[in-house]
């Protein structure tokens, strides 16, 4: 990698801010506790795997571009908070950290997403595991330090739609959670929850629903009961991967497209359950995939073309404000982990991202076990305690293990 401009990266490197850094946080739980000296290796086999993650971001010219980061990624003991971008971390976008059983790993949403950063997870707990037990794990879907890197995992392929141009999609102003508290201070909490997989399968099964639907329709009824009265729709985000669209699963960029929902309490769960599905089902045919990365990439080829970075800046700010004041939750689900035969060295895993929204949901499946994160970006106990009541209304049994403080990853701003 000589130099890399930036294209997929333009609108995330441009809406860093201290409250919303754009960065991701997962935490995994081991068994035993950690051995710093296998930590530090699987990390190096990290750095092998994944040179066009390993990036340091300079500037000329024509704007921002990345080159190769070869100094070494970051471990830090975990309580030290780290700024990404900056010296602190070798001007690395990602960051590790431990503290007795505790892996974390911090990750900006300006290079990858879930999807990528599953994988790299899965390679850090495969020579982790390998080295730290001397045992033999499988390889199967595991990336290797030694394997040969194909062309789709390092190519941005949004490259070849330079160009489109974003449409109208005629959406409305949907509810906002910031407008519906008492205090106007922004307070960042999260819940966790763990939920046995048979669980919450033998639910989610009979109603025909995935894990991620059915939550996001009790997220919707919780959201509901406390905004029975509001004028403005409540419009659900389900996080959809566009490289199934895009046809490149290989892809490493982050590729986070939305399909939206509008709450109707007058259907039964069954019912919602079911509009949602075909409403996904109508979403990501061509025609309407298309409008999806349209919309996506149209905005990223505009930012493209400015050169002030006060305006490029000025811009993101208007478009992710928009974006929004179009949407009152999101619910987040990659799918089940897939992390191999290190899954049964799991005990729990944490994902936090930070959003522009009221609540956001993350779901996660790993070693038997659904994983919630409920990440809140306002003050109170309302919203949560009415997604509980809505997960005891169809008997699923749960345990909430912790309530915190967000305290996610930090990045330097670029201006």
């Amino acid at each position: 990698m000589l130099k890399k401009r930036l294209f997929s990266e333009y609108r995330m490197i441009y809406s860093l801010t201290d409250d919303y850094p754009s960065t991701m946080r997962f935490i995994i739980e081991l068994k035993d506790n950690i051995k710093l000296s296998s930590l530090r290796f699987a990390i190096n086999m990290v750095q092998k795997r994944y040179p066009y993650l390993c990036v340091e971001l300079k500037k000329d010219e024509e704007g921002f571009y990345f080159i190769k980061n070869d100094r070494e990624i970051l471990l830090e003991k975990r309580g030290k908070e780290v700024l990404l971008n900056s010296l602190e971390s070798n001007y690395h976008f990602m960051a590790f950290s431990y503290d007795d059983k505790h892996i974390t790993y911090d990750m900006s949403h300006a290079i990858a997403d879930g999807n990528t950063a599953y994988a790299v997870i899965r390679t850090l707990l495969y020579y982790y595991i390998s080295d730290a037990f001397k045992v033999n794990l499988s390889k199967e879907n595991i990336r290797l330090a030694e394997d040969d890197i194909c062309e789709e995992e390092c190519v941005d392929p949004l490259l070849k739609y330079k160009g489109l141009k974003p449409e109208n999609v005629g959406m409305n102003q949907a509810l906002s959670l910031f407008e519906n508290i008492d205090s106007n201070e922004e307070k960042k909490t999260h819940w966790h929850i763990t939920i046995e997989e048979k669980e919450l399968l033998d639910i989610a099964k009979p109603l025909k629903a995935s894990p991620g639907t059915l939550m996001l329709i009790l997220l919707g009824k919780a959201i509901y009961k406390l905004n029975k009265d509001s004028k403005y729709d409540i419009r659900l985000n389900l996080c959809y991967d566009l490289r199934k669209v895009l046809n490149t699963p290989l892809a490493h960029n982050s590729l986070v497209g939305g399909i939206h929902y509008k709450y109707k309490d007058d259907l039964s769960l069954e019912e919602a359950i079911k509009e949602l599905r075909e409403n996904i089902k109508r979403k990501i045919q061509p025609k309407n995939a298309n409008i999806l990365l349209n919309n996506y990439i149209g905005i990223l080829n505009i930012l493209s073309e400015l050169k002030d970075d006060n305006q490029i800046r000025q811009l993101v700010e208007t478009i992710n404000q928009k974006t929004s004041s179009l949407i009152t939750s999101s619910l987040s689900y990659v799918g089940k982990a897939n992390f191999g035969d290190a899954e049964k060295y799991i005990t729990d895993f944490v994902t936090i991202a930070n959003v522009r929204i009221g609540v956001l949901i993350e779901l996660a499946a790993v070693n038997n076990k659904f994983y919630l994160d409920f990440v809140q970006n306002i003050e109170g106990d309302e919203y949560f305690n009415s997604f509980t009541q809505e997960l005891n209304n169809i008997n699923l049994k749960y345990e909430i293990k912790e309530k915190t403080e967000i305290n996610p990853a930090k990045i330097k701003r670029v201006i």
